[in-house]
């Protein structure tokens, strides 16, 4: 039986005042992001695929509050996915006459390609659920994601899996293991503003199918042998391919610099500006002071040390 409204931190029910609440997690952009070619021959078609890291601390909570009419009232009124997300789960639940007020709070920046607006919609979908005494399962919540931002992470699984961000479907699952990282998380382009996710070409092509194929192993692999080191060159890789479609400011300096401090590899987020050193966990973070500075020096903006893996949720918050 599917665990209950109460057995879920992620949702919290409507209360006398009829205002119900939603949470979701972040990520810090991918482990792996790019093509994911099927076994079958009736379908010989790449689909694109992404692997994220998630990343600890709290993403989006959305309040919501059902009213008369089909109108959502959002507020940031900016918020136009979460308000098309929030009609989608009312006209799935049935409850096509029925609008809401919806209020969102989130502490993610958005543009960097860490989630902001997976974790708005996500959040909406459960306080949507939730305002009416019900709740979706996380493959339901995954394909009213995509379509209401067209593309969308997977912060709804609580496991890590292989996705097609596109589709809102799970193409392989991995298990629950997290690798631990110390991780620098660094804004490549903070005068920018961020990125526009849907404008981001993505991979294609025959000529990259060795490649991806023999990285979707590798971290198959990688997440089977619960290896972190791996995994962080899997990370490597996969932005090293991203190049060739949408290049990052500065990525062939800041791998340099993330060589010469001894670390285990550099994942990005492939549809923003944010990127992460990866280091071993054991590595002191007062070290890592000096490096701080040289990445100032490549006009990019360090944005803290974090951990990953025990204690860090795939999915809910």
């Amino acid at each position: 039986m599917a665990p209950g409204l109460t057995d879920s931190p992620a949702c919290t029910p409507a209360s006398g005042t009829g205002l119900a609440i939603g949470r979701a997690g972040r990520h810090h952009g991918e482990i792996l992001q790019g093509l994911w070619w099927p076994q079958s021959e009736a379908y010989s078609d790449p689909v694109p695929c992404l692997v994220t890291l998630p990343m600890p601390g709290a993403g989006s909570e959305a309040h919501f509050k059902l009213t008369p009419g089909r109108q959502i009232e959002v507020h940031p009124a900016g918020k136009v996915k979460a308000a098309r997300a929030a009609r989608l789960a009312l006209d799935a639940l049935g409850v096509t006459a029925t609008g809401g007020v919806l209020r969102l709070h989130s502490q993610i920046p958005t543009g960097l390609g860490m989630g902001s607006s997976t974790s708005d919609v996500l959040a909406t979908l459960r306080s949507v659920y939730a305002a009416c005494s019900t709740r979706a399962d996380a493959a339901l919540l995954a394909q009213l994601a995509v379509r209401a931002e067209v593309a969308s992470d997977p912060l709804m699984f609580d496991s890590v899996v292989l996705f097609a961000q596109r589709e809102g479907r799970i193409l392989e699952h991995w298990g629950h293991w997290i690798p631990e990282f110390l991780l620098l998380s660094i804004d490549t382009d903070p005068r920018s503003g961020g990125r526009n996710t849907l404008r981001v070409p993505l991979p294609h092509g025959e000529a990259m199918r060795a490649d991806y194929t023999a990285l979707v192993q590798q971290a198959r692999a990688a997440f089977q042998a619960h290896d972190a080191g791996a995994i962080a060159a899997v990370a490597t890789r996969s932005a090293e391919l991203h190049q060739i479609t949408a290049p990052m400011r500065g990525f062939s300096s800041l791998c340099a610099l993330a060589a010469a401090a001894d670390a285990l590899g550099v994942q990005i987020s492939h549809s923003g500006t944010i990127a992460g050193m990866l280091f071993h966990p054991k590595t002191a973070a007062g070290g890592l002071t000096p490096l701080l500075s040289r990445v100032q020096a490549l006009g990019m903006a360090p944005l803290g040390l974090f951990r990953t893996g025990r204690g860090t949720s795939c999915g809910s918050v």
